[in-house]
């Protein structure tokens, strides 16, 4: 049944959950360099990798692709010997139940001796508070059952079982080498820390809750700090973060609070689950921060402020003039009215868009569009350990912090004037967004794109966005060149603006005159073809002309 299940939740979990901010998947790439994961709609794999060994954590859902995304990590099914199985729902058993493509047909199971209960019949699998009955799962692998506190040793892996019911009967959680914990769905990892697992997918929470406050003793009283990998959520190792909310259940029947703004609107999408991406570096851990960075918005409140303003009092100096100007001309009277309405409903209507672009560009909202575009941007940029990189015109600090964190061993230098026309971002706006996503690794100066006050080959990478079409009055692609004089020798770089013709000139020439010059690796790279910007919301938020120019110097 995995396969109708599988392709059942694809279709409602997205309307049930949506906006809600409950799945937050990893994306495929590894961990460590003994962890890797694969995404799965708003579900992950995990394989362990020692001594030429790879064991395989959960089975996922029954997934068209996971053979085409274990092919990202340089992982063969084939080479998967076993398999231990946290709990049997279709998200975590898929790929191995009967009707699954089989890949891993001659895999051996662990399986809880409780969780195998529903794998035989004896107990049918409930959610929903106890409504709706899943289907049964039918399994023909052989299997190995497990009891709680029992140790197995994998060929040469050390792994120990710990029983902790409540999201199912049977559930088990792996201690593999007293260093990582997969928790399967026992965890929920929120903005603050971690909670018991989803209510309504609960046979009990009550007793869920118990069970992970007996894990956090059990690892507590062994002085284990293992890193904490969840199933739906993340990983951590940070356990204090992991048991913050040990006695409290993530309640999926709203919107969760405080806000997590690298929550998906709908997990489900997986558009930025690339092998690009996989094999570009290691996957980030959950964030700890003292408090949420604030990235502010493209589209301030006081723009909309002002529009709405200025829509109500030419409204209102129109009806006045319509009304009560009968002391003028009666044409000079009805120009003077339809000019001031004109301009109430040319205001009213930017009022409007304003509205519309601050929802799309906002990093708590729905859409998260500033958020998709800076990380598409970071996801290009490797930089070495003790590189440096620089960011030009770094606004609030996205970027420089997304750059910062997907290079935990390099340095990243933002800069920017903070000019008047943007009076929300400042140096220290960007320190205190650092600081809540617990960079040390970054730090912001006063700079001038014309001028950068850099020597020649300084910066192992130069990255910028939506900067250089608003400095007026300089050549575009001599910006350009600026930005890339500081850039060392094999060096990357991802500059991303609107780069129209209009603005850039010919930029096709621009990519050939650098390849001509040496530069490697130049690509000229449309972003609201769909890819990061939809089509028709590139025309509507005027970003038709978006653009990424990445290479190598």
């Amino acid at each position: 049944m995995s396969r109708k299940a599988s392709e059942f939740q694809e279709k409602v979990m997205p309307i049930i959950y949506r906006g809600k901010g409950i799945f937050k998947p990893l994306n495929t790439g590894w961990i460590d360099e003994h962890v890797a994961c694969v995404r799965e709609y708003i579900a992950n794999i995990f394989f362990y990798r020692k001594d030429g060994v790879t064991i395989m954590i959960d089975a996922g859902y029954n997934y068209p692709r996971l053979a085409e995304k274990m092919g990202w990590l340089d992982i063969d099914p084939a080479g998967v010997k076993h398999i231990l199985i946290t709990h049997q729902d279709t998200d975590h058993v898929g790929a191995v139940e009967e009707d699954s493509d089989g890949l891993f047909r001659e895999a051996t199971l662990y399986i809880g001796e409780v969780e195998n209960r529903y794998l035989t019949g004896e107990v049918r699998r409930k959610v929903m508070c106890g409504l709706y009955k899943l289907p049964p799962v039918t399994i023909h692998n052989p299997k190995v059952l497990v009891k709680d506190g029992q140790v197995l040793d994998i060929e040469g892996i050390r792994v120990e079982c710990f029983l902790v019911p409540g999201h199912t009967w049977g559930h088990i959680v792996y201690l593999v080498d007293d260093a990582y914990l997969f928790t399967g769905d026992t965890l929920w990892f929120g903005a603050d820390g971690g909670y018991s697992f989803i209510n309504m997918l609960a046979e009990d929470n009550g007793l869920a809750v118990q069970s992970l406050a007996e894990l956090e003793r059990r690892l507590s009283d062994r002085g284990l700090k293992p890193v904490i990998i969840t199933g739906h959520t993340g990983w951590t190792d940070n356990v204090d973060f992991a048991f913050a909310h040990r006695d409290e259940v993530c309640n999926s029947w709203h919107k969760q609070k405080p806000v997590d703004p690298e929550a998906p609107y709908n997990g489900y999408d997986e558009s930025g689950d690339t092998e690009e991406r996989a094999r570009a570096g290691f996957l980030p851990k959950v964030r700890t921060p003292l408090r949420q960075p604030d990235y502010k918005n493209w589209v301030p409140q006081g723009m909309i402020k002002a529009f709405g303003a200025a829509a109500v009092g030419l409204g209102a100096a129109s009806a006045a003039v319509a009304i009560g100007g009968k002391d003028m001309d009666k044409t000079a009277r009805a120009v003077t009215a339809g000019v001031l309405g004109a301009g109430a409903l040319g205001c009213a209507a930017w009022t409007g868009w304003c509205i519309m672009a601050n929802r799309r560009f906002s990093y708590t909202g729905r859409r998260k569009l500033a958020k998709e575009i800076i990380d598409n941007i970071a996801a290009y940029v490797t930089v070495p350990d003790g590189g440096v990189a620089l960011d030009v015109g770094c606004g609030s600090g996205a970027l420089a912090n997304a750059v910062a964190k997907k290079n935990p061993g390099a340095r990243v230098i933002g800069i920017d004037q903070w000019g008047p026309e943007y009076r929300s971002f400042s140096k220290t706006l960007c320190e205190k967004n650092a600081a809540a996503e617990g960079l040390t690794n970054v730090i912001f100066e006063k700079g001038n794109a014309k001028k950068l006050a850099f020597a020649d080959e300084s910066f192992d990478a130069v990255v910028s966005n939506y900067v250089y079409h608003n400095i007026a009055g300089t050549n575009k692609q001599k910006l350009l060149k600026e930005s890339l004089r500081v850039l060392k020798k094999g060096g990357l770089f991802a500059i991303h603006d609107l780069m129209g013709p209009a603005r850039y000139g010919d930029m096709k020439k621009f990519v050939q005159e650098l390849k001509d010059e040496g530069y490697e690796e130049v690509h000229l790279i449309p972003t609201a073809n769909g890819s990061v910007i939809g089509k028709a919301e590139g025309k509507v938020m005027f970003l038709a002309d978006s653009c990424l120019l990445v290479g190598r110097k």
